[in-house]
């Protein structure tokens, strides 16, 4: 039996709102013993700091040789996209660009401000590499719908789900994550789960990933990574 991969897939850099460069985040994460680290810097969003469409093939090339330059960790190239119609025009995002990542993560989805998976089916259709949700709160964005329902509805769509331990990601003192438990054991063979932190400012954020697996495990996830 192999040893479970050990992931971060969600990290911001200076490319777009984060305070460290792509390389020292991919330093920490071998230092630590990571398996996979994902650079998902903010793409078109005029919320913060953020990419233009035409940064985003020269940041995928710079992201490529880096994985070339520390072949002991698999460096993923991804994005993450707001879904928020009056923040992040999706209809002009660049798609050719976006099917040379290794994956795109949305936030918002679901929410009264962002934008619906029906509402979103269309550019997920056109996007070729996996596609996840990034820190959402499924117990109230999927509301009322039960565990099951959503397990199935979200299948549908081929879309992974991140278990972020960012500490704005909370609601009424629990983690989004804590508070959907029984959504996520509902994903058992129907959904992929990510890890992510949400890295900006601290580089022990790459590897705070404890209390994440310590979960994933307690759910029965550890086959359902969106990694291997």
């Amino acid at each position: 039996m192999g040893t479970d991969p050990l992931m971060n897939l969600h990290t911001h850099t200076r490319f777009s709102d984060g305070d460290f460069t792509a390389e020292q985040i991919i330093i920490t994460a071998a230092e630590h013993h990571l398996s996979h680290i994902g650079i998902t810097d903010h793409l078109m969003t005029d919320k913060c700091r953020s990419m233009f469409a035409g940064d985003l093939g020269n940041y995928i090339d710079v992201l490529r040789e880096l994985g070339r330059r520390h072949r002991h960790i698999d460096v993923l190239a991804g994005v993450e996209i707001d879904t928020r119609p009056d923040h992040c025009d999706l209809e002009s995002l660049p798609i050719d660009d976006l099917n040379r990542l290794d994956y795109v993560l949305f936030e918002f989805v679901q929410t009264k401000e962002g934008t619906s998976l029906e509402n979103l089916e269309p550019l997920l259709k056109d996007i070729n590499v996996p596609c996840g949700l990034a820190h959402n709160d499924l117990e109230k964005n999927f509301a009322p719908w039960g565990p099951e329902a959503v397990a199935d509805y979200l299948s549908t769509f081929d879309i992974f789900v991140e278990v972020n331990t960012a500490w704005p990601y909370k609601r009424d003192g629990l983690m989004f994550w804590e508070r959907a438990e029984r959504y996520y054991q509902a994903f058992t063979g129907k959904v992929l789960v990510s890890v992510g932190t949400d890295v900006h400012h601290s580089l022990a954020e790459v590897y705070n990933l404890d209390k994440a697996y310590h979960f994933l495990r307690r759910v029965g996830l550890m086959d359902d990574l969106v990694v291997r």
